[in-house]
C-alpha cells in the first residue's frame, strides 16, 4: 500500500476553487490535509466600497493568516508542506518549515508571479520545487533561476464541480446565449469581444468575471456585473451554445501568455462547446475541431462562430466528444498531484540515501 501522508495545505476551498479541486484530489487518494486557507482571514470577493477596509486591514490581516501557518509546525508527522500559489505567506514563515526540515512545495497556477503583490515572488526562491501549470515558466531563464528546482503540470477540472447542468427554464433564461465568456478582463480579452461585438452586433453575448468594469461600454454593456464560480460557471458553460476559451496575456515579468488555464479542462467536462484560441499546448490533449473547435485569428473567429451557430449537430458533437475526452483521460487534477507525490518520494528517498551514506562513511 501506498504511503499516506500528513501534508500541511495553503490554499482557498470556496466551491469550484482549482485549489479546492486539488485538495479533494489528494484526499480521495488517502492522504490528510491540515488546511490554512488564506481567504478566511483576506476575503477576495469584497466590491465596492467595502474593499477599503480589505486594503486598511491587509497587513494585519496577513500577519494574522501567517501566525495561523505557523501553527502547522506543532504537527510533529507533518510530511511537507504545500501551498496552492501561496497568497500571503511571508518569507520569514515558509522558512521556520525549512529550519525544520520540512519540504516545501508551491503549486502555482498564473501567468505571473509578479501580479499578486510581491511575497510570492521573494517565497519562489525558497520551495524545494515549484510545480508550475505555465509550460512557458520552464523555458523562461529569470523563473528558471529563481527556483531551486521547476516542474510543469497542467490544470484540471473538479468532478465533483465541472458538470453538465440540466436545462431547466430560469437557467435557460440566465444563462443560455449565443456566446458567453467566464475570466478576468484583460486588454487582449476586450480587444477579441469588441471585434466580435463589432462584427456579430446581433450576437446574444455574456461575459462574467471581475475588473470588467474596466471595459469600454459596449463591451461593459454585455458584463453580468460579476464573477462567476462553481456551479454556475457550469451552468453557464452547459447553457452557452458557445464558450469562448481566451487565453491571458504575458504579465508582469514574463515574455509570454498562456497556452491553456483552467477553462480549457473545465468547460468541456461540464458539457460544454467550446471555441478555444490555437496553441501547441491545447493539441497535445485535444484533437482541434473533433474535441474542441480551435481560432488562430479574429477574421477565423468569426467563421468559427457563424458556423457552429448555423450547425447545431456539428456544435454538438464537439461537445460531446470534448466531454468524454477530460473523463476518458480523466483530466482532473490527478495527474498534477501524482506528479507532486511522485517529485516528493523520489528526493525523500535520495535525501535518506544521503544522509544513510554520510553516517555510514563518517563524513
Amino acid at each position: 500500500m501506498a504511503r499516506k501522508y500528513c501534508i500541511g495545505f495553503l490554499g482557498a476551498d470556496w466551491w469550484g476553487s482549482d485549489a479546492r479541486a486539488v485538495a479533494m484530489e489528494f484526499r480521495h487518494q488517502g492522504h490528510v490535509l491540515i488546511e490554512r486557507n488564506y481567504e478566511d482571514y483576506l476575503p477576495t470577493k469584497w466590491r465596492g466600497s467595502i474593499r477599503v477596509l480589505r486594503r486598511l486591514f491587509r497587513n494585519w490581516m496577513k500577519s494574522e493568516y501567517n501566525k495561523s501557518v505557523t501553527e502547522l509546525l506543532k504537527i510533529d508527522g507533518l510530511d511537507f508542506l504545500l501551498a496552492f500559489k501561496g497568497m500571503l505567506l511571508e518569507p520569514a514563515t515558509l522558512k521556520k518549515f525549512i529550519d525544520r526540515g520540512v519540504p516545501c512545495y508551491c503549486l502555482y497556477p498564473d501567468v505571473s508571479f509578479q501580479d499578486h503583490g510581491n511575497t510570492i515572488w521573494r517565497c519562489i526562491p525558497l520551495y524545494d520545487c515549484v510545480f508550475t501549470t505555465k509550460c512557458f515558466h520552464v523555458n523562461d531563464p529569470k523563473v528558471r533561476d529563481k527556483t531551486k528546482q521547476l516542474r510543469f503540470v497542467r490544470h484540471g477540472f473538479d468532478p465533483a464541480v465541472h458538470r453538465p447542468i440540466e436545462t431547466d427554464a430560469g437557467l435557460s433564461a440566465s444563462y443560455g446565449c449565443d456566446l458567453s465568456f467566464v475570466g478576468v478582463w484583460s486588454p487582449k480579452k476586450e480587444a477579441i469581444l469588441t471585434y466580435i461585438l463589432k462584427c456579430l452586433p446581433e450576437l446574444d453575448i455574456r461575459i462574467w468575471g471581475p475588473v470588467w468594469e474596466k471595459s469600454a461600454s459596449p463591451i461593459r454593456s454585455k458584463w453580468q456585473g460579476r464573477g462567476a464560480y462553481g456551479d454556475e460557471a457550469s451552468a453557464i458553460y452547459s447553457l452557452s451554445k458557445i464558450n469562448l476559451g481566451l487565453l491571458s496575456e504575458a504579465g508582469t515579468g514574463t515574455q509570454a501568455g498562456d497556452q491553456t488555464t483552467a477553462r480549457t479542462w473545465q468547460i468541456p467536462a461540464a458539457g460544454g462547446f467550446m471555441l478555444h484560441e490555437h496553441t501547441k499546448e491545447l493539441q497535445e490533449f485535444f484533437e482541434a475541431n473533433h474535441e474542441v473547435a480551435t481560432f488562430s485569428s479574429q477574421p477565423e473567429l468569426i467563421e468559427k462562430i457563424e458556423f457552429y451557430l448555423s450547425n447545431e449537430e456539428d456544435r454538438n458533437r464537439v461537445r460531446s466528444s470534448g466531454h468524454e475526452r477530460c473523463h476518458r483521460e480523466p483530466y482532473t487534477y490527478r495527474s498534477a498531484v501524482n506528479s507532486i507525490l511522485k517529485y516528493h518520494e523520489l528526493t525523500q528517498a535520495d535525501r535518506q540515501q544521503y544522509f544513510h551514506t554520510e553516517k555510514s562513511t563518517g563524513k
